[in-house]
C-alpha cells in the first residue's frame, strides 16, 4: 500500500464554485445545502468547509468569481465589437450568472452585496465607455440605456434552454446586442408616459386583494424566503393571523400572486389577436402591451422572473406553464414574420426582449427616463422585426 500523500485537485476550488454556481441557479440558494455541493464535487462537508466558511461565503465567492471572468474578458478585448463576443460567449458558457445576480445576491448581508454591485458597476462603466466612443451621436444618459439593454440580453440565456447549439446562441445574443448598440431611438415624447415607480393607488375593498397586492410588492422587491405572512397582512393592513383566513400558506399566496401576473399576459395575448389583422399587427401590438404591463406592475413581473421556484411542484409547473404557453405565442407570430427563423432561434430572440424589458424597466436609473416605455418598445421593435 502506497504511504504517499493524496494530493487534492489543483482545482478543486473552481470546481466547487462551478457546481454551486449551478446548483443555485436550478434550486435556489434557500433550497441547496452546503452537503449537497459537496456531493456533487465528489468530497465532504468538512472539506469543503476548508475553502468556504459557510453558504453565504460560497455564493459570494461564485458571484465574485463570474464578475472577475467578465471583467477580465472586457478589459482584454481591444475593442467594442470584440468586447461584445467575449461577453456573448460568457454568457453562454457561465449562463447561470444572471439568475444569481437577479435573484440570490439579496440573500447576501447588505455589505457584500453593496461590494457586489460596485463590482457590477464597474464592469458595466467599462462596457458603457466603450459604447460612448462608438456611438458619439448619444449623450450618457441615452448610452446607459443601451448598455444595460445589452446586459440583459446577454443574461437572458439563464432563464430558459435553447435548443440550439452554443456556438449558434453566442451568434444569436451577439446579433441582438449589435442591433442594440446600433440603434435608433424615439426623439418624440408624445404619448409617453411617466416611468418612475407606479403609485400604490387606491386600497382594495376586499381584504384578500388587499392581501395579493402587498404580498406582490413584497416578494417583487424582497423575495419569497425574506418576507413573513404576519409582515405581508401587516402591509395590507390586517392583523397577524386574520391573515390565515384567506391564505393558508405564504406558497398559495405567492400563487395567488403569480397567477394574477399569468392572467395579465393571456389577455394582453388576447387583445393583441383579436385587434390585429397580421402577425406584424398582432406582434407590434402585444410587444407595446407587454412593455406597459411591465412598466405599470413592476414588482408582478419581476416575482414572476424570481420568485416561481419557490412553489410546490404541482403550482411551480403551473405557472411555467403558463409562461411557456405565452412564450410560444411570441414564437409563433414572429415566425409568421420571419418565416427564415427556426423555432429554436425565434424562442432565443423573444427570451432576450423580455429580459431586456424587464431588466431595465426595474434599473432604478433608467426609470426616470421620460420616454422609457417608448424607447423600450422601439429597441425591441428592431431587435424582433429589423425591416419595420
Amino acid at each position: 500500500m502506497s504511504t504517499h500523500p493524496v494530493r487534492r485537485p489543483a482545482n478543486r476550488k473552481a470546481a466547487i464554485l462551478r457546481v454551486a454556481a449551478s446548483q443555485f441557479q436550478e434550486r435556489g440558494f434557500h433550497a441547496v445545502a452546503l452537503g449537497d455541493i459537496a456531493g456533487v464535487v465528489g468530497i465532504s462537508a468538512p472539506a469543503l468547509y476548508k475553502h468556504f466558511r459557510g453558504k453565504h461565503d460560497l455564493l459570494a465567492a461564485t458571484v465574485a468569481d463570474g464578475f472577475a471572468v467578465m471583467d477580465a474578458a472586457v478589459r482584454d478585448a481591444g475593442s467594442l465589437d470584440a468586447a461584445v463576443r467575449a461577453m456573448a460567449e460568457l454568457s453562454v458558457e457561465r449562463r447561470e450568472l444572471g439568475v444569481l445576480w437577479q435573484r440570490e445576491v439579496r440573500h447576501l448581508p447588505e455589505p457584500v452585496r453593496a461590494e457586489m454591485l460596485q463590482r457590477f458597476r464597474g464592469l458595466a462603466l467599462r462596457l458603457q465607455g466603450l459604447i460612448s466612443d462608438r456611438r458619439g451621436d448619444l449623450d450618457a444618459s441615452d448610452v446607459s440605456l443601451l448598455n444595460w439593454a445589452m446586459l440583459a440580453v446577454l443574461g437572458s440565456p439563464s432563464h430558459f434552454k435553447a435548443g440550439v447549439s452554443d456556438t449558434r446562441l453566442v451568434d444569436l445574443l451577439e446579433g441582438v446586442t449589435r442591433i442594440l448598440l446600433a440603434a435608433h431611438l424615439p426623439a418624440d415624447s408624445s404619448g409617453s408616459r411617466g416611468t418612475g415607480r407606479a403609485a400604490l393607488g387606491v386600497a382594495y375593498a376586499s381584504r384578500r386583494e388587499s392581501l395579493v397586492a402587498a404580498a406582490t410588492r413584497l416578494f417583487g422587491r424582497q423575495g419569497f424566503h425574506e418576507v413573513g405572512l404576519i409582515e405581508i397582512g401587516a402591509a395590507a393592513g390586517i392583523a397577524g393571523p386574520s391573515v390565515y383566513k384567506h391564505f393558508a400558506s405564504k406558497s398559495d399566496l405567492l400563487y395567488a400572486a403569480l397567477n394574477r401576473g399569468a392572467q395579465a399576459l393571456q389577455l394582453a395575448l388576447a387583445e393583441a389577436r383579436t385587434s390585429s389583422g397580421t402577425p406584424q399587427e398582432a406582434l407590434t401590438s402585444l410587444l407595446r402591451a407587454y412593455v406597459g404591463l411591465v412598466h405599470t406592475h413592476s414588482d408582478l413581473f419581476l416575482a414572476l422572473v424570481t420568485e416561481v421556484i419557490h412553489l410546490p411542484d404541482e403550482q411551480r409547473h403551473d405557472v411555467r406553464r403558463t409562461q411557456h404557453d405565452h412564450v410560444m405565442e411570441w414564437v409563433r407570430l414572429l415566425r409568421a414574420c420571419r418565416p427564415g427563423l427556426s423555432q429554436a432561434e425565434a424562442h432565443v430572440l423573444v427570451h432576450a426582449v423580455l429580459a431586456m424589458i424587464n431588466d431595465v424597466q426595474r434599473t432604478g436609473h433608467l426609470r426616470s427616463r421620460p420616454r422609457l416605455t417608448d424607447e423600450l418598445f422601439e429597441l425591441g421593435l428592431q431587435v424582433l422585426l429589423p425591416e419595420h
